[in-house]
């Protein structure tokens, strides 16, 4: 339709952010301001089952701004199904999803969009290096990436951050994609989609502390790893090769030391016990490698929903592109006097 003025979405989760909220919805607001005589705005939170006054803070947002939806998930399913949740009940003809912490910086919307009018399904955003995190840190993030483009077959950026810009066609792929064990940056490349980069320096946090700890990092690294290589699969038979070649070694030094010293019953019981050691090593961590491959299966085939429900505001919407998967459980109202948190 001429004319029509295009839907822009922005998908925001929010997880313990009680305190850092309504100065990033201030922000965001002041950069629509200048958007939106080009677009019409609808801004989705998704509180993924925050215990803090989160869900109270949203309800208040929604109160009082008119473009403000709100999802309260029942429990917390983690941050990359809280994005899922967003992206599926988003109706944009673009949607951008970001974090609500103030570390993306809503300033890059008006970047993002100009690269969607350029022509672009799918714009990322590369965190430039960020010397206030710690040394280990950065370490890791930038050994874990390297070794997903090396391992992978597909090409998952250095640094790439969940902050991007996405058209309605390239969202819709998306949700095609039911994997229980969700690693969205390289869902994401992997559509093959027109993409394009943007660099952005990450600010530091205007309130509260980083939810993502060591172990949920450990967790979205190896879902990552698992979901786009087969390379560990394959190196459990790698492993069996090398146990051949070190038996074979290992025997023939014992056999040889049985007839070189007076001392070569104990010489040979030692690289007998070594060998038996690493081939039981080698065998467990085969064993590791293709149980996290069959437990992933197992949670895939169970079917359970990728999050559930308990609240979503406007009460009465009706969204179709929702997946069949999704179960809402239900929803409450505006009344404080539903807001556990608040006692």
């Amino acid at each position: 339709m001429v004319g029509k003025i295009p839907l822009l979405s922005i998908v925001c989760p929010a997880y313990q952010e009680e305190e850092v909220l309504p100065e990033f919805h201030l922000e965001l607001s002041v950069i629509l301001a200048g958007v939106e005589e080009a677009y019409n705005v609808e801004i989705i939170y998704v509180d993924d089952g925050s215990s803090d006054r989160t869900l109270r803070v949203l309800r208040d947002l929604a109160r009082n701004d008119r473009r403000v939806r709100y999802l309260s998930l029942s429990r917390n399913f983690g941050h990359q199904a809280a994005l899922t949740a967003g992206l599926e009940h988003a109706r944009g003809d673009l949607v951008i999803s970001m974090d609500s912490d103030l570390q993306h910086p809503p300033s890059l919307v008006r970047e993002l969009l100009r690269k969607w009018r350029e022509g672009f399904d799918i714009v990322l955003t590369i965190r430039e290096e960020d010397q206030r995190l710690g040394v280990f840190k950065r370490l890791t993030s930038r050994s874990f990436y390297r070794a997903m483009r090396y391992l992978s077959d597909t090409d998952v950026r250095l640094a790439a951050a969940d902050y991007r810009l996405m058209s309605r066609k390239a969202v819709d792929a998306l949700l095609q994609l039911r994997e229980t064990h969700r690693f969205l940056r390289g869902m994401v490349q992997w559509l093959g989609f027109s993409v394009t980069e943007i660099p952005f320096q990450p600010a530091p946090r205007k309130a509260g502390a980083s939810k993502y700890t060591l172990r949920k990092m450990f967790s979205l690294a190896l879902d990552g790893l698992l979901s786009f290589s087969k390379l560990p699969l394959r190196l459990s038979l790698l492993l069996g090769l090398i146990a051949i070649v070190f038996s074979l070694a290992f025997a023939g030094g014992a056999f040889i030391s049985l007839f070189s010293a007076q001392r070569s019953g104990a010489i040979g019981m030692m690289l007998l016990f070594s060998s038996i050691q690493f081939m039981g090593g080698c065998i467990l961590l085969s064993l590791g490698i293709v149980g996290e491959y069959v437990g992933r299966i197992y949670q895939q085939v169970k079917g359970r929903p990728l999050y559930l429900l308990k609240e979503c505001w406007p009460q009465t919407e009706s969204v179709s592109r929702v997946s069949s998967a999704r179960n809402q459980s239900g929803s409450a109202g505006w009344p404080a006097e539903q807001d556990q948190s608040a006692a």
